[in-house]
């Protein structure tokens, strides 16, 4: 069983949450089944149960690093917490990258501000 990467969980997180919070049809689905979604987002769970769960107060100290441990782990136990957040952040729609910023998240953080690409980076699916 392979751990993956953290910039690629995150890539793959953020993908998934961007996606799901646009399509109620994927939503749905990715709700009856976690796992075969989440496979066709690059997170395969590798046989673990998917527990799909929302954000609660102990994922503000969340990091990274600590969301794709949360993953890796989950996978070794045979089941993996996933946090989904029901809807996006309320701020997201007023917060704006220029080109240039666009051009280096890559799915991972700006080296120029600090900031992170995903909305809920830190990331909150973690404890």
């Amino acid at each position: 069983m392979a751990d993956i990467a953290t910039d690629k969980f995150l890539q793959a997180y953020g993908n998934f949450l961007v996606q799901a919070w646009g399509m109620p049809p994927l939503k749905n689905r990715f709700k009856k089944d976690p796992e075969v979604v989440l496979k066709e987002f690059g997170l395969d769970p590798e046989g673990a149960k998917v527990i799909v769960e929302p954000p609660g107060p102990k994922t503000t100290k969340a990091t990274p690093e600590s969301a794709a441990a949360l993953w890796n782990d989950g996978k070794k136990a045979g089941t993996i917490r996933f946090i989904f957040p029901e809807e996006p952040p309320s701020d997201l729609s007023t917060k704006t990258l220029t080109d240039s910023q666009l051009e280096a998240v890559a799915g991972g953080m700006l080296e120029s501000t600090g900031d992170y690409c995903c909305c809920c980076t830190p990331c909150c699916c973690c404890t």
